[in-house]
């Protein structure tokens, strides 16, 4: 059995940021081979929704100078939804990416994750370091420290 240990980064950004985020995200994988594209997503998405993209990435684990992905990257974007346990609107975003790549991964059963606290990164005009949240969960492993200042180009 295979068993990867996973840092997950979560980028995050609003509407307004999104054609940025969207540009830099493209930029980024092309520096990195081009393995991963935008172009599945939308140009823009509507005003009062986020949009999130879930990176599986090598905990500790650098290529090249970058955290390497370690599995294809999900997208997804809508209005997020209150409740009385949420403290960020991002929150059910992160927690349903991950959930969802939780479920690709057991269906293979020669292979298992350690994940750490999935690190948000709420993307914009201004870089800021990435968030660990627990949401709620308790994780097998820590946050890795490589991957909460990347270095941004």
């Amino acid at each position: 059995m295979t068993v990867w240990r996973v840092q997950p980064v979560v980028e995050v950004c609003t509407a307004i940021d999104y054609p940025a985020c969207r540009n830099a995200r493209e930029r980024a994988w092309k520096r990195d081979g081009n393995r991963y594209s935008v172009r599945t997503w939308p140009e823009r998405i509507p005003e009062g929704e986020l949009a999130a993209v879930l990176l599986m990435q090598s905990h500790g684990g650098h290529w090249r100078g970058q955290p390497a992905e370690i599995a294809v990257p999900t997208f997804a974007h809508g209005v997020p939804a209150p409740g009385p346990e949420i403290e960020q609107p991002y929150e059910p975003f992160a927690l349903a990416l991950l959930i969802g790549w939780m479920k690709l991964a057991l269906a293979d059963e020669h292979q298992a994750a350690l994940l750490a606290p999935p690190l948000i990164d709420v993307t914009g005009r201004v870089p800021k370091p990435r968030i660990p949240r627990d949401l709620g969960i308790t994780w097998p492993l820590e946050p890795s420290e490589p991957h909460i200042r990347p270095r941004r180009r």
